[in-house]
């Protein structure tokens, strides 16, 4: 589903506008990388739990060529679904 189609779909369950859901969209999106960044944890009781890592820099070497490549170090986000949410999900 691309964004447009879950926007609109939004709109019809919350009988708004579709500008409407979409700037509640950005501003989710917004928070949830401010808070990344932050390396902060967020829990959103019955959906899940957001929670970031950081990886340090490291160099990595390609099979094929050998080439060796300094990798960045970057803050990666996993989500863990809440117990509510895993069940609604398997009927």
């Amino acid at each position: 589903m691309d964004s447009k189609t879950f926007n609109s779909r939004l709109a019809d369950m919350l009988n708004r506008t579709t500008d409407e859901t979409s700037t509640l969209t950005d501003a989710i999106s917004k928070l949830l990388a401010e808070t990344g960044s932050e390396l902060d944890s967020i829990a959103i009781p019955g959906f899940g739990t957001f929670t970031t890592a950081k990886t340090d820099e490291s160099v990595i070497t390609d099979p094929a060529t050998g080439k060796r490549t300094l990798m960045p170090p970057c803050i990666k986000m996993s989500f863990q679904p809440s117990v509510v949410l895993r069940k609604k999900l398997s009927r």
